[in-house]
Formats: structure tokens, sequence, C-alpha cells
């Protein structure tokens, strides 16, 4: 029998009906790693009977939990932001009455966040995941490399066997996004940011998912999501520009945007756009002769109208996935 190999290995993932329901696995994931992984907390008994050994070790809450870090590919792009935020409709990107993609919002205080059900092949041996819910999604793009994710699922129990391929199992495109297809913008989508090399955002669901019952399972319950925190960094080459646009909204603690485009030749297309973001700290420290740039921390608030962070993926135009 030959040894299990990464390279022979798979991951695909579809959303559930409700949590911990069984789903067919619909999206093939471009996966870079895995550590999606059974749980479980162990009681070790405190009985005394004269023996300096443990008697007995029981098991506590169970659950399943661990990550994936992901090229950025179209397609996939967007049902991942989907889990992590929770909402998505139909909309019309160029205001000409048709609906030509799908925006991404976040989920109101009385929603929950959609689960999924996870099936990772290690080489032909199949462990299936559900009730998977995004704690934390993370992306990340900066010069010379492939835009990358890394999602954090929390959920409720893994099971030895394969899951259920939907029979339109969505493939990754012919290509990731490319670093040369990734433009940041320091507004709505006109103003190209041309100073920034690298941007990271973190989307962080601070989820509550300590639900267990007296039922005779030993399994969670429910995952709930709690205060919604969205974060970043921005590496910015310093000139005399930084000092009167970004590093001037730093002094002076002034509201600011940032916009986040991919689009490929092919006609591919996702944006993110945080409306309104504070810079909370920007270093412009000298470390040696080569160029001086300013990380710039972030942090996404409430805005006057629309929604924290926005997302819209032109690859899908029915609003669901």
């Amino acid at each position: 029998m030959s040894i299990g190999t990464g390279a022979k290995s798979a991951v695909t993932i579809g959303e559930e009906t409700t949590f911990a329901t069984e789903a067919e696995v619909k999206y093939k994931v471009p996966f870079t790693s895995e550590s999606l992984n059974h749980s479980v907390e162990t009681n070790q008994s405190e009985a005394l009977l004269g023996n300096r050994a443990v008697k007995s070790l029981a098991p506590g809450k169970e659950g399943a939990e661990g990550s994936i870090d992901l090229e950025a590919y179209p397609g996939i792009m967007g049902f991942l932001f989907y889990l992590a935020l929770g909402k998505s409709v139909a909309y019309d990107s160029n205001s000409d009455s048709t609906d030509d993609s799908t925006k991404i919002i976040p989920i109101g205080i009385t929603e929950d966040l959609p689960s999924a059900t996870i099936e990772v092949d290690h080489s032909g041996n199949k462990i299936k995941y559900t009730g998977m819910t995004v704690n934390s999604l993370s992306f990340s793009g900066a010069v010379g490399d492939i835009p990358t994710m890394s999602v954090d699922f929390t959920g409720k129990e893994e099971i030895i066997g394969a899951a259920t391929v939907s029979s339109t199992l969505v493939e990754p495109g012919e290509d990731p996004y490319y670093f040369k297809e990734l433009t940041l913008y320091n507004d709505e989508f006109t103003t190209v940011a041309d100073l920034y090399s690298s941007i990271d955002i973190e989307i962080n669901n601070n989820i509550d998912a300590d639900d267990y019952r007296l039922d005779g399972t030993g399994k969670r319950k429910s995952v709930t999501a709690n205060k919604l925190e969205v974060t970043g960094s921005v590496n910015i080459y310093f000139d005399s520009s930084v000092l009167t646009n970004e590093y001037s909204k730093y002094k002076n603690f002034e509201d600011a945007k940032i916009g986040i485009k991919l689009v490929k030749d092919t006609g591919e297309e996702l944006q993110i756009f945080l409306p309104r973001i504070k810079f909370t700290e920007m270093p412009h420290d000298i470390g040696g002769a080569d160029k001086i740039s300013l990380n710039a921390n972030f942090t996404s608030i409430i805005p006057a109208l629309g929604d924290v962070i926005e997302v819209v993926d032109k690859t899908n135009d029915t609003g669901t996935y």
C-alpha cells in the first residue's frame, strides 16, 4: 500500500442548508495546506485509589477545527467570502438594470453564518467535516506573489468516509489571480494607490463555539458569530504625497477608504471595498539604505451608508452559492 502524499490529495467544500446537516461538496479548493482535524478535551479522573497512576481518562467536549490555506483563484474566492460574511444578493454593478454579479455583505444581528461540509481526500482516503463555520478569513497580496487566502474553521464533527460530490462540481479557473492583476485604490475604485506594495485583510467573526448540551453526544450544538472585526495593513512606499494623504489622515484620525480589485484578462473579477477605515499605526522607520516604507495598520468601521466591508464577485451573477 502506497503512502499518502499531499500531491495526491484534494479538498472540496459545499454549503449546508442547516448547521451540521451534511451537504454535497460543490467547490474544489486550490489549497496549498490544510490542518482540519478532530478535537477533543479530555477529563482526567481524580479518584484516589491507593495508586499513583491515572485511573481513567474520559472524553469531554468534541468538535472539529483547523484551517485551509489556498491561492486566490476566481470563483472559489467569492464562495469563501460568502461563508465568512454570511449574506449574498444578486447585484447590478454597472447600474444598467441587469444583475451581473453577486454582492457579499455581513449578516445582521438576528442572522446566522452559513456552515459548510468539507471533504479532505488524503490520497484516496476520505474524511469529511460537518458544521464547519468560518471563524476568520485573511487575504494577502504583494508585489511578485500570487495572492493568497487563509480560512480558519470551527465545526461539529469529523467523520471517516466520503462526502457526496455535486454533479456540478466547480473546478478552480485555469489560473490564479496574478499580482499584476491586483490593483489597490484609496477610494471606491477611482484613484489608484500606486505607492502600495502589499495588503493584508482579516475578517474575524470571533465565534462562540462553546455550545454543548446534555444531549448524549458530546458534540457542539451550534456555532454563533459574535463581534465582527475587519482589520488589515498596507505597505506604502514613502514620498512627499504620503505625508499629505495617508499619513495626514493617520495623524488627524480622519477617515480613509481602500478598494481592492482583482481582474483577469479573461474577464473574471472580484472587488473588495472598505468604505470607512481608520489608520491605527503608521511607523516610518529607516532600517538601512533601501526604500523607506510605512507599514500602515487599519481598522474598518461602520460607515454612514453601506456595510463595513463589501465584496462583489463578478464570476457569479445569481446572488447565491
